[in-house]
Order: structure tokens, then sequence, then C-alpha cells
């Protein structure tokens, strides 16, 4: 295939370069004028991402200092030279040259006494340092003996770098030889911005030898995977290159599928950037100004009426529910049907596109057209269902009470009854609500959910007495959360209106785990690899302790062998595998904790799965934006479980997951410029961003820590419109009327891991007891930005 043949889609998509490469200038001008940052935040936080900055700096300068001085001081030589490896490795990653040079010209004056194993690690850091420095000639010879040596440790770490200045180095050949070699080593151990990077060097690389399909077989992942980031840009143009010199590439990216595929991944990572919406318009195959030909439906075939109920699908992959209503209001007035374009299939998108819209009501009706004309169709079931939940998206309660109590609408008959109890208790229905929630009880005595609505219910008779005592004791409850909350909460309400919130932000609060204070690391270990690791960590060797972790065999180690691992896992500084390892290999019940009790196994079970994770970063933002450092860790555990190189399928990145999108709105209010996606891997930044971003949230929402928990998770966008849905039901209320499953089973885990942090960290035996407030806030909805 020619260059012609796909012209039209790469203009497109030069086009969209042209206006992405303008974004930031249109981001600025749209955002400039309402000075959002200290409109939202108030002008205390105008400079918080430079004071977050500048305190972390000052204090890895601190550390490096105080590291340097240790080193000086140090008269045993082994301990010396790891003091100075740990100081070249902490001073490469923060970007201090002049330490790195420091811990080099003391290393060098000591390197014949080094050991076989020191003598790797320093050659592999002072490559990593030559390699930031662009010495590519110098980084190579460092690194071309240990991977010669196929069994080191320490080959994941070398191989990746060893390409890397290959490839700077100008030595093509030899790249895409040791590529073709190393692959599954380099492909495992880098982040996906470093390996796009290198896949469009090696890209480049081939085609400097004219094989356009080897350089193709390079540039997948960089043209689906943040498109618009550097390495995308950089695929582009050699894709086009290649195309326009006969470069057989329709089989591998301009089949239809793949087209879809890429209009997929591309809305997930661009999603909100000006300009996007047209792009995927483009993408999915759609003109906005003439979705749909002007001929009657009828006239076309059967292929063309599949693939606009395909492109209607893709516009509601990419949320684009008016233009996918208007296309299938274009194929609803079909009256002839096949296999592939069928009506069962298109009234189930017409009323997901209607509930997408908030028109619960013709929502309703098309479901119900579904299951009534085509009670065979496999989606005839599940219109029930989808019928019954647009009536109570609609208000109309004891409608879908009434249907649902006719057809069981769940398989399930804890989720039918829960259904029916909460369409009896929203319409008043109190004595229908109770008896279906005493006749799930008897059979499931200890489900918290049907116990806590029935003691609202019996607030509501003034039934003061039996309310405290079944609140109270749901308030105790560490399992089905966020009732226990809730509960403490009411009783709050009842007992003690003024009492106050028990939030304290613990700033100061210290991580007794890390390697200086935790006994299990203070005193030699008869483990032998055990013990080098615990000298790896307490040296800041914590990239190679970690690595080294990795490769023990779990299988054949005891019970009191992986406790001591996963404190030196914590110690390293990788705290997914320290919570993995403890909560999959030893559990104890948080009901018997006692925070009191020191270095016992249940205090190491509890304390290591909800570490203190990137404990000084996350107290120094949580600080500055004034918001709870246990809440910024609730949510880093339920986003990644503290794995900063995180992330999901729909593009959100790192510790906190958050958006490209978001990230580049938030950069352009706190002042950060020249934004990459790839910022967010790294844990100080991601934590920053998400802190600002929840500051935010709890201003437009007044402080209520379970709309600013929604919001995170589901936007602001989606929590302004359930908040002016259901104005008029309490905190509570609105939290079972949460319509994204996900969002409300996100919101739940927030808040109980909040919970199980105030107990494990702070030892507070009552858990977190939060202030709703009564009523819902009124949303913020002017500063829709995000």
């Amino acid at each position: 295939m020619g260059c012609k043949s796909h012209f039209s889609f790469l203009s497109m998509l030069f086009l969209l370069l042209i206006a992405t490469l303008g974004s930031n200038v249109i981001i600025q001008k749209s955002f400039a004028s309402e000075s959002t940052n200290s409109e939202i935040m108030g002008k205390k936080y105008i400079t918080f991402y430079q004071d977050f900055l500048k305190y972390k700096h000052e204090q890895s300068i601190k550390n490096l200092e105080e590291i340097k001085v240790e080193g000086i001081k140090e008269k045993k030589i082994e301990d010396k030279i790891y003091i100075f490896l740990g100081l070249l490795n902490m001073a490469v990653d923060n970007d201090l040259n002049d330490y790195a040079n420091i811990a080099i010209k003391n290393l060098k004056s000591i390197k014949n006494k080094m050991s076989d194993s020191q003598s790797e690690i320093y050659k592999l850091y002072y490559a990593k340092y030559l390699n930031k420095i662009q010495d590519d000639a110098g980084a190579i010879l460092l690194l071309k003996p240990l991977i010669a040596k196929q069994q080191s440790n320490l080959n994941s770490l070398a191989a990746p770098l060893y390409l890397d200045s290959l490839l700077d180095a100008g030595l093509k050949s030899e790249a895409l030889q040791f590529y073709n070699t190393h692959s599954s080593i380099i492909d495992q151990n880098l982040n996906w911005e470093k390996l796009n990077e290198i896949l469009v060097k090696l890209s480049s690389a081939a085609m400097s030898f004219n094989q356009p399909n080897l350089a193709l077989t390079f540039l997948k992942k960089p043209l689906l995977f943040y498109p618009l980031e550097k390495s995308g840009r950089e695929a582009m143009s050699i894709l086009s290159k290649i195309e326009c010199s006969g470069g057989s590439i329709g089989s591998l990216y301009f089949r239809e599928e793949n087209m879809q595929y890429l209009s997929r991944e591309v809305y997930k990572r661009i999603g909100k950037q000006p300009d996007s919406r047209n792009y995927i318009l483009a993408l999915v195959g759609i003109n906005p100004h003439k979705p749909v030909p002007l001929d009657p439906v009828e006239t076309l075939n059967e292929q063309e009426k599949e693939k606009l109920l395909g492109i209607a699908e893709l516009l509601m992959s990419a949320r684009e529910y008016s233009m996918a209503d208007y296309v299938l209001s274009y194929l609803s007035q079909s009256e002839n049907y096949t296999a592939f374009f069928n009506k069962d299939k298109l009234l189930d998108m017409r009323g997901r596109v209607y509930n997408a819209l908030n028109k619960p009501i013709k929502a309703a009706q098309v479901y119900y057209k579904l299951f009534t004309e085509l009670p065979n169709s496999k989606l005839a079931d599940n219109a029930k269902l989808k019928y019954a939940f647009s009536l109570h998206f609609a208000h109309r309660n004891k409608e879908a009470a009434v249907f649902a109590n006719q057809n069981n609408i769940y398989n399930s008959k804890d989720e039918q009854s829960w259904f029916l109890f909460w369409q009896y208790y929203l319409s008043n229905q109190t004595k229908e609500a109770e008896v279906i929630a005493n006749d799930y009880l008897t059979k499931n005595p200890t489900k918290t959910r049907f116990k806590y609505w029935l003691s609202i219910i019996e607030k509501e008779r003034n039934e003061k007495s039996l309310l405290l005592k079944n609140l109270s004791e749901i308030s105790k409850k560490t399992v089905d959360y966020p009732y226990s909350i809730f509960a403490r909460w009411r009783l709050k309400e009842f007992l003690s209106k003024n009492e106050k919130e028990n939030i304290p932000h613990n700033f100061n609060f210290k991580d007794f785990y890390v390697a200086k204070t935790n006994p299990f690391l203070k005193k030699k270990l008869k483990n032998k690899n055990f013990e080098y690791i615990r000298t790896l960590v307490n040296f800041n060797l914590n990239d190679i302790a970690s690595l080294y972790i990795k490769k023990i065999n779990l299988k054949k180690m005891k019970k009191n062998q992986v406790i001591i691992l996963a404190n030196l896992a914590y110690a390293a500084m990788d705290y997914k595998m320290s919570s993995d390892l403890s909560r999959n290999y030893f559990e104890n019940d948080l009901d018997d904790y006692q925070a009191g009790e020191i270095w016992t196994e249940k205090t190491n079970f509890w304390k290591l799965n909800f570490p203190l994770a990137y404990w000084p970063d996350v107290q120094n933002a949580a600080r500055l934006a004034d918001i709870d450092p246990f809440w910024l860790l609730s949510i880093m555990r339920a986003e990644s479980v503290y794995y900063p190189h995180a992330e999901s399928s729909v593009g959100a990145i790192g510790l906190m997951q958050i958006m490209p999108y978001t990230g580049i709105h938030i950069s352009k209010h706190i002042g950060k410029e020249n934004f990459s996606a790839s910022l967010l891997k790294d844990p100080a930044q991601s934590i920053a961003y998400a802190a600002w971003y929840l500051r935010m949230l709890l201003k437009i929402y007044h402080g209520n820590y379970l709309l600013a928990t929604a919001a995170y998770n589901s936007g602001p966008e989606a929590v302004n419109r359930w908040i002016s849905q259901n104005n008029s039901l309490t905190i509570d209320e609105f939290y079972e009327n949460i319509p994204f499953v996900e969002t409300k089973k996100y919101v739940a885990k927030v808040l109980g891991y909040l919970d199980i942090y105030y107990r494990v960290q702070l030892g507070s035996g009552d858990g977190y007891n939060l202030g709703f407030g009564e009523s819902l806030p009124d949303p913020f909805t002017r500063l829709n930005i995000f």
C-alpha cells in the first residue's frame, strides 16, 4: 500500500498533532481568566506546589548531607563503601550531581577494596550517572562486564540502561541485536515512558537499515499508549515516513478493528484535552455536522447498518452520548433487522444512552419495550433490571417496588431483598420495608446494612433507646463499611452535637517501621540472604534490595521469615510488596488489635498491611493542602495498593491514579509548566497533584469527605449531577443512591481504609468519626473545570 491510500488518516493525525502542540496556549487562555487557583483554593494555597517541591528539595539535601558526613567519618571500609554507594544512588535519583560527584570521588579512592558484589553495584550506579550526563560511551564500558555475566542479579537493572546507552551512542546495529536477545527482561523492567522512548529509538534504528517492517514492530505501543506524549508523536512521524515509502502497514494498523481499538485507547488517554472531541469523532469515522446519511435508513445495506451501530457503540465508549443518541434515533427507524443488526441490542443501547443523558423515563420506556416485545431475547431479563433501576433514577420508587415485587429482577436473593427494601424506604412505605428487612435478617443476622437502615426507621418513630443500642453495636464493627462510620455520625448527632470531629492531621506523626528504628532490622539476621538485603536497606540501596526480595522463593518460607521479609520490603520502600506479603501470608483480626502492643505479629500484620507509604511526602503534601494525611493514604491504597507505576484500563497513572487530562489541568493551576503524563509515575509528584485536587474537592463540597471521595473517583460533574437529583436526601441516603456501582464501592473502600488507618496507626479504638452534615451541600457547579 502506498502513501496515498491512507493520506486522509495521516493528514488527520498530523492536524491533531498541530492542534495538540497549540493546546497549551488554549488551556492557558481558557483558564487564566478564572483565577481558579485562588478562587477555589484560597490565597493560602497559591504556592502549594512550589512549597511542596522546595520542602522536598531541602529534605533531600539534608538527607544527602547527613549521609556524606557519615561516610567521611566512617572508619570501617566495608561500611564506608556501602554508605557512598547509597549516596550515589540517592544523588542520581534526585538529580543532585554535586553529591553524585562526591560519592564517585570517594568510591574511586577505595575501589580496589570493594567486594565483587560492591563493585557490580558501583558500576551500575556510576553508569546510571554517566547515562544521565550523556556520557554514553563511559556507561557502555562500565555495563558491558555486568551484561556479560548472564546470572548477575543486577541484570534486570543493567540491561535497559545498557540498551539506552547503545542507542544514544549511535550503536544501532548492536542495540537492535541486544534488544532481540534481551527484550523480555527490558520490557519487564522499564516504565512505559522509558520503554516507549527506547522503542521509538529502535524503530528509528531499523529505518536506518531500511527495514520498515521491523521498524513497525516497535511502534505499536508508542502509538497506542499516550500518543500525545513525545514518544507517541515521534512514532507517528516514523509511521508516516514508512507509509509514504510503501511500507506494508495496512495489516498492522489500518484494519477496521485496529482503528476502533486505537480510538478507544486514545480517548482514554487524551480525555478532555482541547480538540479531543473532534479527534475522537474523526477516529470513530463520523462527521459531527453530518453524523448519519441523508437517505432513509432502509436504503442502507446490512453492512452499512452494522457499521453505524458499531459507530454508536464507539461514541458511547467515548461518552459522546448526544451524538450516539442521534445515530441510534436514525437507526431506530429501521423495520428490518439481522443477526448483527438486531432490535434488542439497539433498544438496550438506547436505554443506556437515555440514562447517561439523565432521561430515565425514556430509558424505562425503551427497556419496557425490549422485554415485552422481545421476551425471548438474551437481553430481556437484564432489561427488566434496567427498567426497575430507570424507575428508581426517575424517583418513581413505588412503581419500581411493585415491579420488583412481581418480578425477580436479580438472581441473588440478597440483591433482590435490598432493592425492594430501598424502594419501600424511599417511598415512605416503612411497614413494607421493615417486613423485608426483618425477613432478611432472620436468615442473615450479621448483615450490617439492613440493621443500620432499620435503626434509621426506628429513629423516625422516636424509639431512642433501641436506636442508640443498635447504632452503638453497629459503630464498633470493622466490616461492612461505611455503616459503622455512619452509625458513629448518627450517634454523635444524638449524644453530643457540639463534639469536635476527630480529624487530626498528625503532620508530626513518625513512622517507626523504617530501617533505622525497626528492631527486626537493627541486628544481624541468621538467614544469609535476609542479612544481605538488610545491609542493602540500611545503606539506602533500596532498588537492589527490592530486586533481591522478589527473587526469594516464598513457598519454602515459614511465617516468621515472611514477617521479616515484609519488614525488609517496607524499609526498602516497596510498600506494595510489604502489604501483599502481610496480607497473603499471615493474617490477624482487627477486632482484637491493640495499638499499644509493640512489634508483635499482630502489630506487624496491620502496620505493614496499612503502611505509612511515602510518609514524608504524604505529610508534606497533606500539611500544605490542609487535608487529613490518612485520607490521602487511604485513597492511595484504594487506587494502586501503593504501586507507583500502576496503570488502569482507562488510562489513569501512578500511585494516586490521576488521569492525564486531569493532570494537565492541575498543572496549569499549580504553576507547573511542561506537563508530561510520565510525571505522574513519580510518587512525590503523584501525591502532590492528588493532595491539591483533593483540597479543591473538599472546598467545593464544603468539607464533606464522602462527596470529595466520590468526586475523586467519578469526577465532580457526576457528583454535582447526583446532588441535584438527590438534594432532599441525607448523606447516608445519598450514598445508597450513588448510581455508579464502582463509585459506591470505592467510597465504602476508602472510608473503610480510613477507619482502619485510624485504628492501626493512631491507636484510635473508636476508629474514624467524620461529621458529614445532615444535608447535602449545594455543588459549586460553576467551577466545573475537570
